[in-house]
């Protein structure tokens, strides 16, 4: 063997030794940060559990191209009520939120903000696991985020929704749309208190939505709808769902780099009900997000969506636009106050500026349905209605419908009608008139308020009839759910339903208390 051979042997011989002792240095190092357990659990997606993997020990183990130096920024609270935060600049570390601030007592407390994402169940037992740890969101110090993160901070530009739903509720459409939804929109749009009825708005597409305990495949088999309205009403927006929340953390389980994200919205169920101050008049979770953004939010602050989902439907223009035909009208039919003389005459003015469209949604194909015979004598009473005054009539079966169908559906209807139920939901695309009412059947003694008070809180008029008698807001109904709740023999007369609608559209307003002059 040559000399030079031998030489170029030795030399790779040295090398591989010094390899191998730089590694095994690094290797054996021992962090000065402990590590904490996170909260991320078994992926629903994947099914690999991220716990059982090794932490590594030092930042160069990552293999991570880091980005240039960003400096560690406190966390600013921009608005917040029970369940609904706007933050600036939340940080993310081994699947924990931390917000970083030197005061706690400046912050509310950490489970009006945030919950473990544990199910709404209602035992004592059930209640402390929706408590949050510190391994689900913590406060620390300017000081102790740079000890434990230094500049390894990864940005996450522009608006994130956090979404911590349990899975319980977010494949539903009503308690997706018609609760945890409308909530998102009603938060994000109080940030432009000029929204107007034709839904121009200041506010870009939030760049991201987190579905913290969701599983795409779930979310998207459930109910078409839900994740259709999601990505119609922001285009640019993305989803991450739990596999996504996961791998983040785990990018970050040495708890040595953090993401930060500049704006936050945190939308959380169970921190909503938890701190819910009357509990017996809304039961719903989007109440904080509406209720505490009343000073500062647009009356058109749905229009904004419901145009860019009625567009992706490719709803005639001329529908999307009907609300813009009351532009300037401030009055409403929810109850709030007696109509004055002025908003009755804007309610005969209103049949005659846009077509009235009349939609009876079905359920007789499945549970919760009329006695047949009163179901074959209402759609008879409405199609006679209609006929005689020259209005439209819809006979829908929503389950035998594409998402575009039944959204061009609910975008021309002026009066929805149909048993409590999930079509009901189709209300949030309704345009916003003065004529614009939810009609829903009950079994007599029965009461809910789901759709009533998503009906109100888009400035819609809601009547619940029971057979032949109809209540509105405020003189509706205490809330009960009677064994006959759910049954297939829910009695409603049909001639007295379309002598409620007609009257409702001629201006004989259902309300107790005598109009005011005004």
């Amino acid at each position: 063997m040559s000399s030079s051979i031998r030489r170029t042997l030795v030399l790779r011989s040295a090398v591989a030794v010094f390899s191998l002792f730089v590694i095994g240095s690094i290797w054996t190092h021992k962090p000065d940060i402990p590590l904490l357990p996170g909260s991320w659990h078994r992926s629903t997606d994947s099914g690999h559990d991220l716990r059982n993997e090794q932490a590594p020990s030092s930042r160069s183990q990552l293999n991570v191209k880091y980005p240039p130096v960003k400096p560690i920024r406190p966390t600013v609270k921009i608005s917040h009520m029970p369940g609904y935060t706007l933050l600036q600049d939340v940080y993310m570390a081994n699947g924990t939120l931390y917000i970083v601030a030197n005061d706690r007592k400046e912050w509310p407390p950490l489970n009006a903000i945030t919950s473990s994402g544990y199910n709404l169940e209602w035992s004592d037992e059930e209640r402390r696991l929706r408590e949050p740890t510190k391994w689900h969101i913590d406060i620390i110090s300017e000081a102790e985020a740079a000890r434990r993160w230094g500049d390894t901070v990864w940005p996450v530009k522009d608006w994130t929704f956090f979404v911590n739903e349990p899975d319980q509720f977010a494949y539903h459409y009503y308690h997706w749309i018609g609760e945890t939804f409308l909530g998102l929109v009603r938060l994000y749009s109080s940030l432009d208190s000029n929204i107007n009825a034709r839904g121009e708005t200041k506010l870009p597409d939030p760049a991201r939505m987190i579905l913290r305990h969701v599983s795409y495949d779930e979310w998207t088999e459930w109910s078409p709808l839900n994740w259709y309205a999601t990505y119609s009403a922001w285009p640019s927006m993305s989803v991450e769902t739990t596999t996504q929340w996961e791998q983040r953390g785990y990018m970050t389980r040495d708890n040595r780099a953090a993401w930060r994200f500049e704006n936050m919205l945190i939308a959380d169920r169970g921190a909503s009900f938890r701190y819910e101050k009357v509990p017996g008049r809304n039961h719903r979770t989007a109440w904080s997000a509406w209720e505490g953004t009343q000073n500062v939010s647009s009356r058109w602050w749905w229009e904004p969506v419901r145009r860019s989902v009625l567009r992706a439907a490719r709803v005639d223009e001329k529908i999307v636009d009907r609300p813009s035909i009351w532009a300037n009208w401030n009055g409403s039919f929810i109850g709030d106050y007696p109509p004055t003389q002025k908003d009755l005459a804007i309610i005969k003015e209103a049949r005659q500026l846009a077509p009235v469209v009349i939609t009876y949604v079905s359920r007789q194909n499945g549970g919760r349905r009329l006695l047949k015979d009163d179901d074959l004598l209402l759609v008879k009473s409405l199609k006679e209605l209609t006929t005689r005054r020259g209005w439209k009539f819809n006979h829908a079966f929503m389950e035998k419908m594409t998402p575009e169908e039944q959204l061009r559906l609910a975008g021309e209807t002026t009066i929805l009608i149909g048993v409590h139920g999930n079509g009901l939901t189709h209300l949030v695309w309704m345009p916003l008139t003065p004529i614009t009412t939810v009609i829903e059947m009950y079994y007599p003694g029965a009461f809910s308020k789901d759709y009533e008070w998503t009906a109100r809180a888009l400035g819609i008029t809601h009547y619940a009839v029971w057979n032949d008698t109809a209540f509105t807001h405020p003189t509706e109904p205490k809330v009960e759910y009677p064994p006959e709740f759910h049954g297939n023999s829910i009695p409603a007369h049909g001639p007295s339903i379309a002598r409620i609608i007609e009257n409702r559209i001629d201006g004989k307003v259902l309300d107790t208390r005598a109009p005011s002059p005004a």
